[in-house]
């Protein structure tokens, strides 16, 4: 059985079968946290996970078993998938910065 989503076709148990491999996990997570819990932040990491794990599950077309244990080490990674984009992003912006700030300070530019 196929299904159609905006013009691509896909086979559903597989891409279910991620989802909810990544909702159970992110539970856990959850539920294991001390301290305080950020709900909401658990909430949108548990959704870009389950998109993550879906889109991967579909472009490799992965078998049931191949799909959960996708599912399952894309939302044990959870928070790290942020991280590493503050990571990058955070990098990209101070270089980015600095090099502006010079441009505007003039130093790249040699004197006429």
């Amino acid at each position: 059985m196929t299904w159609d989503f905006l013009g691509y076709s896909y086979h559903p148990g597989p891409v279910l079968i991620s989802i909810i491999a990544v909702a159970i996990t992110r539970a856990i997570v959850f539920l294991q946290t001390k301290g305080r819990r950020q709900v909401v932040l658990d909430v949108l990491v548990s959704m870009l996970c389950a998109l993550v794990a879906a889109l991967w599950t579909q472009a490799h077309s992965l078998d049931l078993l191949q799909a959960g244990v996708t599912g399952i080490g894309v939302a044990a990674i959870g928070l790290g998938i942020i991280s590493m984009a503050k990571g990058q992003v955070g990098t990209a912006l101070r270089a980015g910065a600095q090099a502006m700030l010079k441009a505007l300070a003039g130093t790249n530019n040699p004197p006429a």
